[in-house]
């Protein structure tokens, strides 16, 4: 596959290999509140979070050492299609097959809609409390990945209709024949579904009355960065009174990139450059791979012979960067806390394997789209941008280039009641719209509720960030009988599972259950 098909691949699909758990990191008792974490974050899960509050330290009990290892957490969110559909295309794909009347509806769905895929994974995680009033220090290791899609009517009507699909005047058949499209003018009768399974492809007899990409994506983007983050952080009381406490804290990350891609079309039709960079794919293998399958892709041979496991845990880089967070939390009273953190004010640096785009003329297509909502997993056939005369050129940029950071702002606000109750809220602010940040100010209410000495359970609700949904997450967090083990588990929205009306879908799970206290 030509590197332009991998590019328009992952426009239409939003490949979630390379994916960005932002406003929360891998902490699942965040997940489990909604969002809500600025004052309630502690040990190393403060890490990226607010590291003001490695410094609190609320009695001689509390655990001197704190370790991690895989903790986790994953967002779906789709403005297109509800959890139902999203579920029985997971389980279903095989059998389910669309009309043309759902082929149809699903174009209606995924025009001008959103589609986001977020993971964090902290491979390891560390915290020691110092002695005195030296504060406490944390590190870990943690993997982020994020895609952000947007589609328009005509990435919409190719990824379900294909070669059928109006752009297009003359279909060919697989007899060699070729037909007048009847959906590009309007006229005669419908093809048949049999009439359709007969189609090749589509195309122009004149190049020259074809559309540019840029005409015919403008209003898409597909924003996709993976990766890793090399932590450290450290957090100590500044000021200590009767009534007030106050915390300040400081962590530094070295971030290696793994993988990148950004395209964007404006409105207007202006297509701004694109990069694409990555640390597992040989762009020689990209550009001379004869599959649309991205798996295909993922897996092809490069220069590096080892496995993926090796290429995963011991990647090379194909970017680097730094990035600070900073945080204050101030404790009146004991109970009442206020924060202010912000998070990932720094630099990434893409180099090496990075490409800008031409435009060009997207002038005929293979395959009949596809079938149903499962975009992993469906026939290599579905579509494929064929010819000579329908690729974008794609050149090799020799500079480096360089994005901000993600940067975030964040500001919180909780009081606890007896340790029994413990609510608050958050709102986050983002301050740019690079790769991998929300696109609007997210607000969340939330809290914590332990009836039991073993059992945690946290809720609340969240509006705003990369859709604007309200959502009410539910979580529950384990502890053993002397503290020294801690499990929990959560979901970002519980109520999607049931509201199979929606026309939105948020699929999402975090959970950690190697956390341990000593």
């Amino acid at each position: 596959m030509k590197l332009y098909r991998f590019l328009l691949f992952a426009i239409f699909l939003g490949l979630p290999i390379i994916t960005y758990a932002q406003m929360e990191g891998s902490v699942y008792s965040v997940t489990g509140r909604g969002g809500v974490g600025t004052t309630f974050v502690t040990d190393y899960q403060a890490i990226g979070i607010n590291p003001a509050n490695l410094g609190i330290k609320k009695n001689y009990r509390d655990p001197k050492f704190t370790f991690g290892l895989l903790e986790s957490n994953f967002i779906f969110s789709s403005e297109a299609i509800n959890t139902q559909e999203l579920l029985s295309a997971l389980t279903d794909y095989r059998t389910t097959k669309f009309s043309l009347e759902d082929k149809q509806r699903a174009v209606d769905k995924f025009d001008s809609k959103v589609t986001t895929v977020d993971a964090s994974v902290m491979l390891f995680g560390a915290s020691m409390q110092l002695p005195k009033k030296w504060g406490g220090v944390a590190i870990s290791i943690r993997d982020n990945v994020h895609t952000r899609v947007k589609t328009n009517a005509f990435a919409a009507e190719v990824l379900f209709f294909g070669a059928t699909s109006s752009y297009f005047p003359k279909l060919e058949l697989a007899d060699g024949s070729i037909i007048d499209n009847p959906r590009h003018t309007g006229q005669g009768e419908p093809l048949t579904s049999e009439q359709i399974s007969q189609v090749r492809g589509g195309y122009f007899e004149n190049v020259d009355d074809a559309q540019t990409y840029s005409e015919l994506l403008a209003g898409t983007k597909t924003k996709s960065t993976w990766v890793r983050e090399y932590n450290a952080a450290w957090g100590a009381q500044i000021l200590e009174t009767y009534d007030l406490s106050i915390y300040g804290g400081f962590g530094a990350k070295y971030i290696q990139g793994l993988m990148i891609l950004d395209f964007e079309v404006d409105d207007n039709g202006n297509m701004k450059d694109a990069v694409f960079s990555s640390s597992f794919v040989n762009p020689e293998d990209v550009l001379n791979a004869a599959s649309p399958d991205a798996n295909a892709i993922i897996n092809s041979t490069t220069a590096d012979n080892r496995s993926m496991t090796q290429k995963a845990l011991f990647p090379k880089n194909a970017g680097w960067g730094w990035g600070l967070d900073f945080g204050l939390t101030f404790v009146i009273k004991r109970n009442l806390k206020v924060s202010a953190a912000i998070s990932n004010f720094g630099k990434m640096n893409w180099e090496g394997q990075v490409y800008s785009i031409n435009d060009g003329k997207l002038a005929n297509i293979n395959g009949q789209g596809l079938d149903n909502y499962n975009f992993l997993i469906n026939d290599q056939s579905a579509f494929q941008f064929a010819g000579t005369n329908s690729a974008l050129d794609w050149t090799t940029d020799a500079k480096k280039e360089s994005f901000d950071l993600p940067t975030i702002l964040r500001f919180g606000a909780s009081y606890e009641f007896f340790r029994l109750v413990h609510v608050g809220f958050d709102v986050i602010i983002p301050q740019n719209n690079e790769p991998g940040n929300i696109e609007n100010p997210f607000y969340a209410i939330g809290g914590d509720f332990r009836p039991f000495k073993r059992f945690a359970f946290s809720t609340g609700f969240n509006y705003g960030g990369n859709n604007e949904v309200f959502n009410f997450p539910l979580g529950v967090t384990y502890f053993s009988r002397k503290g020294n083990y801690e499990a929990g588990i959560s979901t970002h929205d519980v109520k999607s599972y049931f509201a199979q009306s929606a026309n939105t879908s948020t699929i999402s799970l975090a959970g950690g259950f190697l956390r341990f206290k000593i």
